[in-house]
């Protein structure tokens, strides 16, 4: 069965303004502080209270993430899909509850913190400053310096750049899901749309991370380039057999409506036939790679005919396919002329971070064990201090 979580996450509307008050400056970010539990926040007769610290609110329940106005804008701008956001709350609830934070200045570098660092399962994470794996009893202080230096990297200011492109696949859910919201999804004569199937197809399109979106979408504007010069013009995104996210599969069509289909039923058969080749090209793929649960696909006209165009959303899932099945299948894949053998194949091989020249890498080697306790004794003495120059952001 499906695990869900729910995150649960407060806002402090306006805290920030009171935080920069407080402490005569800074960005209005609360600090972080684990040892603060339940009470301790607001009991005075638990013991002194630090005004703009959050630790953990509910330590017998599900954590919650308090975030002022400043740090959740940072938080939803760097963290921009609900793949890399839920993944960020989920691990930043662990590390707060491992013990091995100390302190954190402020949302903001723990999400720096978090952005360039990387676990055996390649997901980002609170990884030990060095790598590795944590020391028995090993604490860390996550002072202010992060995000600031992380910024102004030409590593992460080239990771925006190459980002770009991934917002192609955010304009395409947004195109299909306004017209499922808004009942206006065009129908081809003799058809019934499938409500259900066009959600789940948006979900699962939803549901890539950033990182993988600009992968999907430099193979769309691809694709896209080449079928100006093609009739018809398929890619396939494809995850690896032994990857984590192997479930799903995507892919795109182009197909050019050609002036002689205006005899032959005009634009209405041009969609109806565009959807057949879309099904067969989603059930050739299903059956070849049988590791996939689902297939979601689109197809349009590429850029540029001079006749308008229109998006069609395909979503099929695996099935269990008798012999006879998969001989009609490909068979229908041949009298297509789709599907053949010796298609090729490339991994996708771009980096989060692209390497930039001169530039200074963005996985810098963390400070020894014993500059970290001075760093966290040190931050401790400014957080306290609430200094204009050093308190929390």
């Amino acid at each position: 069965m499906e695990r869900r979580v729910v995150h649960k996450i407060a806002v402090a509307r306006g805290a920030g303004a009171a935080c920069r008050s407080y402490f005569s400056g800074g960005t209005g970010s609360f600090g972080i502080q684990p040892d603060i539990k339940g009470h301790a926040h607001w009991n005075t007769s638990v013991g002194d209270i630090q005004p703009f610290m959050i630790g953990d609110i509910d330590p017998e329940g599900g954590f919650v993430h308090v975030f002022d106005d400043g740090s959740l804008e940072v938080v939803m701008r760097e963290l921009d899909t609900i793949t890399d956001f839920t993944g960020y709350l989920s691990r930043k609830a662990d590390f707060i509850r491992s013990g091995r934070l100390a302190l954190g200045h402020g949302e903001e570098d723990l999400l720096a913190y978090y952005a360039v660092r990387i676990n055996e399962n390649g997901d980002h994470d609170f990884v030990p400053p060095n790598g590795g794996t944590w020391a028995d009893g090993e604490v860390i202080a996550i002072d202010g310096s992060h995000y600031s230096e992380l910024v102004r990297n030409p590593q992460y200011i080239a990771k925006k750049a190459a980002d770009q492109v991934s917002y192609l696949w955010d304009t395409l859910i947004e195109n299909f899901t306004q017209h499922m919201l808004g009942g206006t999804s065009i129908v081809i004569d003799g058809s019934e749309y499938n409500l259900k199937n066009g959600e789940l197809a948006a979900r699962h399109m939803a549901l890539e991370c950033r990182f993988q979106r600009r992968s999907h979408g430099e193979a769309i504007k691809g694709a896209m380039r080449e079928g100006m010069n093609r009739d018809q013009f398929f890619r396939a995104m494809l995850p690896l057999k032994h990857s984590k996210e192997n479930e799903t599969a995507f892919f795109f069509l182009s197909m050019k409506y050609l002036d002689w289909m205006e005899e032959r039923g005009g634009y209405e058969h041009y969609r109806k036939k565009r959807v057949q080749l879309m099904t067969a090209y989603a059930q050739g793929l299903l059956v070849k790679y049988s590791y996939l649960n689902r297939v979601v696909g689109i197809g349009t006209e590429p850029p540029k005919q001079g006749r308008g165009s229109s998006e069609d959303l395909m979503y099929a899932e695996q099935a269990d396919w008798t012999e006879v099945d998969k001989r009609a299948i490909a068979a229908h894949c041949e009298e297509l002329g789709i599907m053949k053998p010796g298609s090729v194949e490339r991994p996708y091989e771009g980096q989060e971070f692209p390497e930039v020249e001169f530039g200074q890498p963005v996985f810098v080697p963390g400070k020894n064990r014993k500059e970290r306790r001075k760093n966290l004794a040190k931050l401790k003495r400014e957080m306290r201090k609430g200094s204009k120059e050093s308190g929390p952001r």
